[in-house]
């Protein structure tokens, strides 16, 4: 029985194991997928800043600038839902980033340029940022009408 016991234990081990690796190595293709030109060596740079803004956050979860940091790392990864979560976080700590907006926009537009992301393009480019100009007006045509009388409302 005690053998029995121990080679479902083993087996258990081994299938939960195999799961983690399923889900490393399905991130491992995304980040590689959209990030062809990133050596792995870079790859594994960019993990590692995770890695210490993770402790940094654990310690200041309060820093609007530590979220951001981090959703640029992931982003870098082509981890997008991770960095549009970090963005969010930095947006809710501080509503005036517009590194934060844009880069968010940057995340969804990955997706497609939906309202969401045309909207954080237009916030961002009212708080400074040039290049969210051009970005709304070649990509969210679509949407410009609806974004303009909501923004002049705020």
């Amino acid at each position: 029985m005690k053998l029995l016991l121990l080679a479902f234990a083993t087996l258990f081990t081994i299938s939960v194991s195999a799961q983690e690796t399923v889900v490393d190595s399905a991130k491992t293709k995304i980040e590689k997928y959209y990030n062809t030109g990133l050596s792995d060596s870079a790859r594994a740079d960019y993990k590692g800043k995770i890695a210490h803004m993770d402790k940094y956050i654990a310690q200041d979860s309060v820093n609007p600038e530590a979220f951001l940091q981090r959703g640029i790392y992931y982003s870098f990864l082509g981890l997008s839902v991770e960095a549009i979560e970090d963005y969010d976080k930095a947006l809710a700590l501080d509503s005036k980033q517009p590194i934060a907006y844009f880069n968010r926009g940057i995340a969804k537009a990955r997706f497609r340029y939906t309202y969401e992301a045309c909207y954080d393009f237009k916030k961002s480019y009212l708080l400074g940022v040039n290049q969210a100009a051009k970005v709304y007006t070649a990509n969210c045509k679509l949407y410009h009408k609806k974004i303009d009388s909501e923004v002049s409302q705020n």
